[in-house]
């Protein structure tokens, strides 16, 4: 629980009238097809406290900027709320730590669930770096995660149902590393996405290599992608993944 007295503590700071921050708000719905179908809806908060520089045009980015945030998701039988904050030193380079609280009422039918813990509370908390570069239309986001995962059950081991791969019980440690490379064409977005998700106990893992497009409309961002999905419980198989992302007050953020 401390990381959301933190982000009160310092939402409550940014709210005393500093007139370089503001509230943002999104929200949206996203799924895929492999290992079987499934999709969720999704809501995040923040406040943007501008900490140097500023941000007045699009093209701007010589600022920095802290933001704290809260999230939920749902898809009915798995619900999860989220606390972050995320420090920008400069806008093309992020810094986050947050804690995710998850509770799951569903058996998957790519687990083995008397085996493996795939229901009951389980936590996650964790740190990440991003990075974004950008030329001529061309850009390259990076991240790098680093999350502890705590399970209900300390005596089985721990579903991880959105990457499709087993951890050790009650406590694991997992890496995850995304690398999406783009090209920018004035609303729309070419690009292909690789992302590695391992446990440090059990060394299972996942891998997946996606072409994605994305189109933007007003407040909306439209992305489908394509592309190849393999873990150590999934055979390699065809997934298609599409999300639909609504903006009603934007960020500072850049990404």
């Amino acid at each position: 629980m401390r990381t959301f007295f933190l982000i009160v503590l310092i939402w409550t700071y940014a709210i005393q009238g500093n007139t370089k921050s503001h509230f943002d708000l999104m929200g949206g719905l996203q799924g895929r097809t492999l290992p079987s179908f499934g999709a969720e809806i999704y809501a995040e908060a923040g406040y943007n406290q501008l900490l140097w520089g500023k941000k007045t045009e699009k093209k701007d980015f010589k600022y920095g900027l802290i933001r704290p945030s809260v999230g939920a998701s749902t898809s009915g039988v798995i619900n999860s709320i989220k606390g972050e904050i995320e420090f920008f030193p400069i806008s093309i380079l992020g810094l986050s730590a947050g804690r995710q609280i998850i509770h799951s009422n569903f058996n998957f039918p790519f687990f083995d669930c008397s085996q493996i813990s795939c229901t009951g509370q389980f936590e996650r908390n964790f740190i990440e770096t991003k990075m974004v570069l950008g030329f001529k239309g061309w850009i390259a986001v990076g991240n790098y995660k680093t999350d502890t995962l705590n399970s209900p059950d300390p005596n089985r081991p721990m579903a991880d149902w959105r990457n499709v791969i087993i951890g050790e019980a009650d406590h694991e440690v997992q890496i995850e590393k995304k690398l999406l490379v783009g090209k920018m064409m004035a609303q729309e977005l070419f690009g292909v996405m690789y992302e590695h998700v391992q446990f440090q106990g059990s060394r299972e893992m996942k891998e997946s290599f996606i072409g994605v497009y994305q189109t933007a409309s007003k407040n909306n961002l439209y992305l489908i992608g394509a592309g190849t999905f393999q873990t150590n419980q999934q055979p390699m198989g065809l997934q298609i993944y599409f999300r639909i992302h609504h903006v009603s007050l934007p960020s500072l953020k850049l990404f």
